[in-house]
C-alpha cells in the first residue's frame, strides 16, 4: 500500500518549494534590473563621451588678466595638459570632470572653458574666479611686423586720468621704443603679435587697441590706460 503524506508535511513542503522559487525569481528580476540599469548607465556614458568637445579644441595660448602671464593647453596621450609660461614652466596633467570642466590631477585645481557669442572656446577659468582669455599667438616667439605696421603705433600718447604725463611711441629694428618724457627713461619693446608687445624680460606688456583701422590707445600692464594723442 502506498504511504499517504500527512497534510503537515506537505503543506511545510510546499511552503519550501514556494519559498525557494520566490528567492530565485526575485534573485533573478534584481539582476536583470541591476543589468538594465547598468547598461543604460554605460549607455549614457558613452553617449556623454561621444558628445563632448574634442581635446584640441581647448588647445592654445590664453593670457592671465595681468597680461603678462600665459598659459598653454596641449593634447598628449589622449589628455589635456596645461603648461604655465612663468615660474620654470610648471606643467599639470588635467583630468576631465565632464564636458567642458577639468582638474589638475595631483592638486586639484579647477579649470573651465568658456564659449564666445561665436561658440568657440575663448576664455578660461582658473580656480572658478581667474578668467584668462585666448589669444592667437604665441607669447613665446617674436612676431615678424612690417615697418608699416610699426608706423601706426607710433605717435604720443597721454595718461587718461592724467594728461600731464605723455609718453612717445617709435618704431625701432626690433619692435618698438617707449619714451617717458617726464624723465626720458626708454624701454624697448618686441612684438609678440601685430597689436600685443613685451620689453626684454618679459614684465612690461604693451597692448594696442583699433577701432575703425586707426591705433586709439595703449594699455600697460592690465589697466594703465594712454590714449594717443595725434
Amino acid at each position: 500500500m502506498i504511504q499517504q503524506i500527512k497534510p503537515s508535511i506537505r503543506s511545510k513542503a510546499i511552503r519550501q518549494i514556494s519559498k525557494a522559487t520566490y528567492g530565485f525569481l526575485t534573485g533573478a528580476y534584481c539582476l536583470l534590473v541591476g543589468h538594465g540599469a547598468f547598461a543604460q548607465t554605460a549607455a549614457a556614458n558613452a553617449s556623454q563621451q561621444q558628445n563632448q568637445s574634442p581635446l584640441k579644441s581647448f588647445q592654445g595660448y590664453y593670457q592671465l588678466p595681468n597680461k603678462v602671464a600665459f598659459i598653454a593647453f596641449d593634447e598628449q596621450d589622449n589628455a589635456l595638459h596645461a603648461t604655465q609660461l612663468w615660474d620654470q614652466k610648471k606643467r599639470y596633467q588635467l583630468v576631465r570632470k565632464d564636458n567642458t570642466h577639468f582638474e589638475s590631477k595631483n592638486e586639484g585645481y579647477s579649470i573651465e572653458f568658456l564659449k564666445n557669442s561665436s561658440g568657440d572656446f575663448s576664455q578660461a577659468k582658473l580656480l572658478g574666479r581667474i578668467v584668462c582669455e585666448r589669444v592667437p599667438f604665441d607669447p613665446n616667439k617674436i612676431a615678424s611686423l612690417t615697418a608699416s605696421q610699426l608706423k601706426q603705433l607710433s605717435g604720443t600718447y597721454l595718461m587718461a586720468n592724467d594728461n600731464n604725463f605723455k609718453i612717445t611711441i617709435e618704431p625701432s629694428a626690433q619692435g618698438l621704443i617707449l619714451k617717458q618724457l617726464w624723465d626720458n627713461k626708454t624701454v624697448s619693446f618686441t612684438p609678440r603679435s601685430e597689436l600685443f608687445f613685451l620689453n626684454e624680460d618679459g614684465t612690461f606688456p604693451l597692448t594696442f587697441s583699433v577701432a575703425n583701422g586707426k591705433v586709439e590707445q595703449m594699455t600697460c600692464f592690465e589697466k594703465d590706460l594712454w590714449l594717443k594723442a595725434d
